[in-house]
């Protein structure tokens, strides 16, 4: 019998009641987006792969116990982070002061959109790769969680271990860095972002 998929809290309540199709469904649903944000957090595929066995081994050993949520991509981008950071031994939580150069933080751009059809575009995302190297790995984390996963900040706090305030500020400080490197519009960059973020 296949798994249809109702809403988040309803798949995730059948996952904590031991339904292994619904288990199944969040893992094959979410593991390219845990394995995108693993690559830019890890570099290293190996170490990604093994993080994402981690998670839901975890998750399906503690179903019984774990909290509920009507947002399962949220949950699991926190989670996962929670165990890379584990395995990697570093301590999630920092003084703020040293947020922006906590961690490397890898952004990759897709060139070959659908939208570029002209040279400028084409010059444009390549300056928008160019821009976003000189940021720093938090600046580019945040950008990846806002523009790419469409989490809100509030959930982007949480995952950050920041503020909802310092996940504004960090935000606004990213997009304003890129329009002065790019010596854009803000409107242009955020396009750019919109059309340019893509998954390994």
């Amino acid at each position: 019998m296949k798994f249809t998929f109702k809403d988040d809290s309803t798949t995730w309540q059948l996952f904590k009641d031991g339904d292994r199709e619904a288990f199944a469904f969040i893992y094959n649903r979410y593991t390219s987006n845990l394995y995108a944000y693993g690559m830019r957090l890890l570099q290293d595929e190996e170490e990604t792969r093994d993080a994402i066995h981690e998670l839901f081994v975890k998750l399906w050993q503690r179903r019984k116990t774990i909290g509920y949520t009507d947002n399962i991509k949220y949950y699991l981008i926190t989670s996962f982070r929670n165990i890379i950071y584990t395995l990697k031994g570093i301590e999630n939580r920092m003084p703020q002061a040293d947020l922006s150069e906590a961690e490397d933080f890898d952004l990759s751009f897709n060139l070959e959109s659908e939208f570029i059809h002209k040279e400028q575009s084409k010059e444009l995302s390549k300056k928008l790769l160019e821009a976003l190297g000189q940021l720093t790995p938090r600046q580019k984390e945040i950008l990846y969680l806002r523009y790419f996963e469409e989490l809100s900040y509030q959930e982007i706090a949480v995952v950050m271990d920041i503020t909802v305030k310092a996940s504004y500020k960090l935000s606004a400080r990213a997009l304003e860095a890129l329009r002065e490197l790019m010596n854009l519009p803000l409107s242009v960059v955020l396009f750019l972002l919109f059309t340019s973020i893509k998954t390994h």
